[in-house]
């Protein structure tokens, strides 16, 4: 991944600064050995807070800009367009100071009151609750102890219903209603705290009922980080550390779930995805200082503003205009996320970190991620220049954002986060989320965001992978596209597919951005695209089994029964294999017709069935063999992140 955008201030800075050191004195920075020494000499050459005035920006805040949102969120009210009014309340929610408490309890109200109306019960639930903690007014309170009655009535609660009913007759006695209406709302609270006993009743016998025949329980859910038992990593000269596996995987085996050491969204995503743990929120929590980010709740709010939020908030802006990339807010947020106690107790440990401790660490321990591959040896000086000046843009964040209790810790996180910079670029994943316009569009894997997962840095590529990843959250899920026996690697894929990207073309693609000849299967047997295969020439396995490995390549119309190998000399029944062939036929187009109609799960089990005959019979690369994971991956996608822009009203 590049460092920076060409859009940005950095690139222009960053040439300003190159153009200002003579030969002498970046001879001198090139012939520097450590991370540390390089920040230090960069960033003793200006001072980049008082180059760039940098400063903290809270220009989201702003008291008229919400109460014109407000106001369109009334009126929106008014004419009953609910969702209408739902988008302009959570504008002014986002744009309400801090300081303006009385403002943000009557704005959350409001937006109670059109989620409500959206028989969004819970999420209007959670809203009455955040206005009431900040203070929302006296005199007003009955509307909230009625409105709550009223969710509570929604979800069929009677007994929680019947209780803010009775809360609503002493709210009444603080409002200032004209007598009439408030005798109204009096009669309504009174004939619902009388019919609701009888609810209360028959929902106590029917519960009753339902415990003495109890519901089939439900499978556990996956745990948060899983690894499957056949798999292992080992390591080689030429390939490093790599996954393999020392069972049978099938396809379709959930090999890995893994939460990220790190992740960060794209600016376009900020307002529309949980910064803490990416889901796509409808009903924001704000940051109380800025308008930059949203949560999908209190918990990660606070998660957010106890650790790395609070040095990066008011800094985003800044950090968007410079055109820095997304791995370089990664880099910054693997310093934030930690405390500058917590780095620097680690200081002496580095050096002597190998696999066997690594491993056997949590995900969110930096130890974990620092020895990851950097390539440190295959860097330019200039490639050094500009990675150094950023790290001193992300360590300007750090330092006026408080993070700092003395500056003699500044070149030793300073070093780490240009450490952050290089191994980043060979280990982050992309996060997707699968967008579709409309419910009928095929859809696209879209990038949203960037993670760092620590189990999955470590599995090599190949232009066949014999996995897919998809993303939950921000969380990954990694399954099997294809059988893959005992003893070989797993691989992943990076990038390129060999079915749609010539070879020599994936390969400068991963030599120029990964650093290494890709030499897989279909590399190094150099395999045609997808559209150049000959789907008049079967691949068969030859019956000789483990003791031979040669394709018989054989006619799709031949005529004779039995084909000898010319490797081992066995005979190979192929019509056997052709009957087989015929019945995924039906399987495809059965698969193809469940996914269209939006049947993801049994579709799968219909391409996994059709993926184990094929297997068994044929060798790829082949088009029924790719078009039949194709469908795998498809289907996979469904159970990750997932957007429809348009949805058909029922």
């Amino acid at each position: 991944m590049e460092t920076y955008k060409k859009d940005g201030f950095f690139q222009k800075y960053c040439e300003t600064m190159r153009n200002g050191i003579g030969p002498n004195e970046f001879n001198d920075f090139a012939q520097l050995e450590s991370d540390e020494k390089r920040f230090e000499f960069i960033n003793a050459l200006k001072s980049i807070v008082s180059e760039l005035e940098l400063a903290r920006e809270f220009k989201g805040k702003n008291l008229e800009r919400s109460l014109e949102y407000k106001n369109l969120g009334n009126k929106a009210f008014q004419k009953e367009s609910w969702t209408e009014a739902l988008a302009h309340y959570n504008l002014c929610y986002l744009a309400t100071p801090e300081s303006n408490e009385a403002e943000r309890a009557i704005i959350l109200a409001n937006r109670s009151a059109a989620l409500y109306h959206l028989e969004k019960y819970d999420q209007a639930l959670k809203d009455i609750q955040r206005a009431i903690d900040h203070n929302y007014p006296k005199d007003l309170m009955y509307k909230l102890t009625e409105r709550k009655a009223r969710c509570y009535l929604g979800k069929k609660d009677h007994v929680k219903a019947l209780q803010c009913f009775k809360d609503t007759l002493p709210a009444l006695d603080d409002c200032k209603l004209p007598l009439e209406r408030r005798q109204k709302l009096e009669r309504d609270a009174q004939i619902m705290i009388k019919l609701l006993p009888k609810n209360i009743e028959a929902e106590a016998k029917l519960a009753k009922a339902k415990k003495a025949n109890p519901a089939e329980p439900k499978n556990p859910p996956h745990p948060e980080h899983y690894v499957e038992k056949g798999l292992y990593f080992d390591y080689s000269q030429e390939e490093g550390r790599f996954a393999k596996t020392n069972t049978d995987f099938k396809p379709n085996t959930i090999i890995l779930l893994e939460k990220p050491h790190v992740s960060v969204l794209l600016e376009e995503y900020s307002l529309s995805h949980c910064s803490t743990c990416f889901k796509r929120v409808t009903i924001p929590v704000c940051c109380p200082k800025c308008s930059d980010v949203i949560f999908c709740s209190e918990a990660c709010e606070k998660k957010a503003n106890s650790s790395y939020h609070q040095y990066e908030c008011g800094f985003l802006p800044i950090f968007w205009r410079s055109g820095a990339s997304i791995t370089c807010h990664m880099a910054l947020r693997m310093i934030t996320q930690k405390s500058e106690e917590y780095f620097m107790g680690l200081r002496q440990e580095f050096d002597g970190l190998t696999s066997e401790v690594t491993d056997k660490l949590n995900n969110d321990d930096y130890r974990k991620v620092f020895k990851l591959v950097t390539h440190e040896d295959k860097r330019t000086p200039e490639d050094y220049f500009q990675r150094t000046l950023m790290a001193t843009l992300l360590n300007a964040c750090l330092s006026l954002g408080g993070f700092y209790k003395t500056k003699e810790t500044e070149s030793f996180i300073g070093g780490l986060l240009l450490h952050n910079l290089q191994l980043l670029q060979y280990n982050a994943h992309e996060i997707s989320e699968l967008q579709r316009e409309n419910e009928r569009d095929i859809g696209k894997s879209t990038f949203i965001g960037g993670g760092l997962y620590p189990t999955l840095a470590l599995f090599n590529h190949s232009c066949e992978p014999g996995v897919t990843r998809y993303y939950k959250g921000n969380s990954v899920c990694v399954r099997t596209v294809k059988g893959i026996a005992a003893g070989s690697m797993v691989a992943e894929n990076y990038g390129p597919l060999f079915t749609q990207v010539s070879r020599e073309e994936r390969r400068n693609t991963l030599l120029n951005q990964y650093k290494f000849t890709c030499n897989c299967r279909a590399c190094s047997e150099n395999w045609p695209k997808f559209n150049d295969m000959d789907s008049n020439v079967l691949r068969f396995k030859c019956d000789g089994g483990k003791i031979c490995s040669n394709v018989l390549e054989i006619p799709a119309e031949i005529n004779e029964f039995m084909v000898q190998c010319t490797e081992c000399g066995e005979h190979t029944n192929i019509m056997k294999g052709l009957k087989s062939l015929q019945d995924t036929d039906m399987l495809f187009k059965s698969a193809t017709k469940l996914h269209d109609a939006g049947e993801y799960e049994y579709a799968l089990k219909k391409y996994v069935e059709m993926m184990n005959t094929l297997d068994e019979v044929l060798v790829p690369p082949y088009r029924d063999y790719h078009l039949c994971q194709q469908g795998l991956r498809s289907c996979m996608l469904e159970f990750g992140n997932r957007f429809v822009r348009m949805v058909t009203k029922k």
